[in-house]
């Protein structure tokens, strides 16, 4: 009986010896087969690597080194929780150029790839999603790049260049375009102006922000990338769990740049926004009357800034005016600001509630913010030159003399306004309003030229940034 057991357990270890090895010569393979693409960049072969490439790939592909997709959107929808999509130079905005990108399920996207994926240099090898005005009409959802669902995991988008200047519309007359600015001032939301690279007629503009979270419950990265031109809000929504952007560069964005918030019942989520450079974002309207913030602290975050430069904000670089309804709730949120540049912010470089709507506070001053947990290594600067000379010249100096102006032409005893009285009929009159500029198309060329623009704070090169 004990020789039968012997070789009942003899022949199961060396079964399960040469199960093991076959399985182990398949992963072997596999492992090899990735290998070119892992080595250069250390990313993990725990999930499949899947390619992208505008020029030489199909949809109709693997998604192999050999056989890459076309579009990013394809990538994602055949990927499975937790594999990396590699992403080679080109322009990537949605399945038939619909103008979104909806990542559903916990991956790693990489761009910045060179068409054969053996190199990387994101600002080389651009890896774009610059919609243009033909995909204003079938654009849905809150964001060019909405992330919603997940349950679960960690989204890294990494290296993508995100751009809406060509898809917004502006003003078809010319109006509120100060010398040597590309672009006249953005149209309202809805109404024709031109636009597209060669600013041709009847283009709307969509108000869908760059990225928006969709309450998705995932830890999120998104880190070396740039966020530009967007006619509503850079980062936008709700989520559950961990986030941190590092080393972007948001530039030329309406509302403001982050905005944000946890949607935990009771927990916090925390947001760690490092490295980030942030210039020049925009009011809700032309009247400059409201919005217009770098950074939002929102409900339910822990909010810890480091190392950014936040300035040109038509309001202020900071806004720290939420407070949530439940008072225990409040005092437990955390919000630092720390190390960080602020540039030629228009009203203050932080607002809190008080001082009939809004307390405005300059850096001087943050020592005395109790809201800000930790303040330490803040300055404020107003000289261009930290710059190295690469801001725009002409646009600084239409957002520093930005104004709004309104003439009414009302006279209750003209002619039609008495003749209205008499028919009880209300009078009327007429409002000419006109803005100096008003979130006008920033260079997409110089806007990237942020990255490294000041050592130590703000975007650094790619590859560089803290961590």
């Amino acid at each position: 009986m004990k020789k039968i057991l012997t070789f009942v357990l003899v022949f199961a270890v060396v079964s399960t010896a040469m199960g093991q090895s076959r399985l182990g010569n398949l992963f072997n393979k596999a492992k090899q087969a990735v290998s070119t693409e892992a080595k250069s960049d250390n990313i993990s072969s725990s999930g499949i690597i899947h390619h992208v490439s505008s020029l030489t790939g199909s949809n109709r592909n693997d998604g192999s080194l050999e056989k890459p997709y076309k579009n990013l959107q394809k990538a994602i929808d055949n990927a499975q929780p937790g594999d990396v999509i590699l992403v080679a130079q080109g322009n990537y905005f949605g399945m038939l150029n619909s103008g979104n990108i909806v990542i559903d399920k916990p991956l790693t996207i990489k761009g910045g790839y060179s068409d054969d994926f053996s190199t990387r240099d994101i600002l080389k090898y651009r890896s774009m999603v610059q919609p243009d005005a033909t995909s204003n009409g079938t654009a849905k959802g809150g964001g060019t790049i909405q992330i919603k669902g997940t349950h679960g995991g960690e989204v890294v988008i990494d290296g993508l260049l995100i751009d809406r200047g060509n898809s917004v519309a502006y003003n078809p007359a010319g109006k509120g375009k100060p010398e040597g600015v590309e672009s006249p001032m953005m149209q309202p939301i809805g109404t024709a102006g031109i636009g597209g690279a060669n600013f041709e007629e009847n283009v709307y503009t969509t108000e869908t922000a760059l990225i928006y979270l969709d309450n998705p419950t995932a830890n999120i990265t998104i880190r070396n990338c740039a966020l530009t031109n967007s006619p509503n809000y850079g980062i936008r929504g709700m989520f559950k769990g961990k986030m941190e952007v590092d080393n972007c560069i948001f530039v030329n964005i309406r509302m403001a740049a982050m905005e944000v918030s946890g949607s935990y019942a009771t927990d916090y989520c925390e947001l760690k926004f490092t490295n980030n450079t942030v210039l020049f974002t925009w009011s809700r309207l032309k009247d400059m009357a409201d919005m217009g913030y770098g950074y939002r602290y929102m409900n339910g975050v822990h909010s810890y800034l480091d190392h950014n430069i936040i300035g040109c904000s038509i309001f202020s670089g900071l806004d720290r005016c939420r407070i949530d309804s439940n008072a225990a709730r409040e005092r437990e949120k955390i919000t630092t600001c720390e190390n960080s540049l602020f540039f030629l912010n228009k009203q203050a470089d932080i607002c809190l509630p008080g001082g009939g709507m809004f307390l405005r506070v300059w850096v001087k001053d943050f020592d005395d913010v109790e809201q800000l947990a930790e303040v330490s290594g803040n300055k404020s600067v107003s000289d261009p030159s930290i710059f190295n000379g690469i801001i725009n010249g002409p646009y600084l100096k239409g957002f520093i003399e930005a104004a709004y102006n309104e003439k009414t032409n009302f006279d209750p005893n003209s002619g039609a306004n008495v003749f209205r009285q008499a028919m009880g009929m209300n009078m009327q009159g007429t409002i000419d309003s006109s803005a100096s500029m008003f979130a006008n198309r920033y260079p997409f060329e110089d806007a990237l030229k942020f990255f490294g623009a000041v050592q130590g704070y703000g975007a650094q090169m790619p590859g560089n940034a803290k961590k």
